[in-house]
């Protein structure tokens, strides 16, 4: 017989697991509610090289005027120009002076290679257009069987009028002077391209005399050592000085162009 159990005895219970206080987690710092009335700053994109660009003037500026306007478009491709002039001019120091006649002839066909190249780079820099090595060398190639055909056609010209009593020679010689531009700007034909060139330029000679005495004026900085930086300077950045004339050209042949006019409506039944 099993002994009586105390009446008033209950059955133990599982005492409940003592939790340990939790650390409280540091709350992440929130940032502050803005004012209304608190400005809100945007970071401003980087400047541009076309920031503070100069619109192509409305009326020739004469031909120091147009420095400014050469050197923004040269600027922007410059290390470009600078290296092609540089490469195309050792090629061709190398073959005039180490393989005779035949060398000066194949260096002056390669010089025009530099000339067509030269010429893509001044007119995309005039239109705000940045050109890298290898794009100005596949344009220049491009071009440059058409460009030997017209600058043969354009020195027999020169050369004739010159022979004509030297007196033609000074009104035909700066009539050529936009031949390469409209050749390279508008992948014109020899032919269509010397014809353009002979337009456009009429009632310009004295524009592109102006621009070849503005040369010769730097270029004179060289009889002293202490100008001949500067005149290297002012010369690479006068070098777009045909472009800016041939964009001015463009631009009022384009605004004087008369629009075709609709023809009457009949009111005859």
């Amino acid at each position: 017989m099993e002994p009586n159990a105390p009446e008033n005895q209950t059955p133990p219970t599982n005492p409940e697991p003592e939790t340990s206080p939790v650390a409280a987690q540091p709350e992440a710092p929130t940032a502050p509610p803005m004012s209304e009335t608190q400005p809100v700053t945007e970071q401003s994109p980087p400047a541009t090289p076309t920031a503070a660009w100069l619109p192509l003037p409305t009326s020739w500026p004469g031909a120091f005027g147009i420095y400014k306007y050469s050197k923004q478009a040269v600027k922007l491709n410059v290390w470009v120009i600078i290296g092609w002039w540089f490469l195309i001019s050792i090629v061709v120091s190398i073959l005039g002076h180490h393989h005779g006649p035949i060398g000066q002839l194949i260096g002056d066909i390669i010089g025009v290679l530099g000339t067509a190249i030269g010429v893509h780079l001044y007119i995309s820099g005039m239109r705000k257009q940045k050109v890298g090595f290898g794009d100005a060398f596949k344009e220049g190639i491009k071009l440059w069987p058409k460009m030997v055909l017209l600058n043969f056609l354009v020195a027999w010209t020169v050369v004739l009028s010159l022979l004509a009593l030297i007196v033609p020679f000074f009104f035909i010689a700066p009539r050529m002077a936009l031949a390469n531009y409209f050749l390279v700007d508008k992948n014109m034909g020899v032919l269509e391209a010397y014809k353009a060139s002979w337009h456009a330029t009429k009632g310009n000679v004295s524009k592109v005399y102006g621009i070849v005495g503005a040369n010769f004026a730097m270029a004179l900085l060289v009889v002293t050592i202490i100008g001949i930086p500067f005149a290297i300077y002012f010369l690479i950045m006068y070098s777009a000085a045909f472009a800016v004339l041939y964009e001015l050209v463009n631009t009022q042949a384009t605004s004087t162009a008369v629009p075709p006019t609709a023809a009457p409506i009949s009111t005859n039944s």
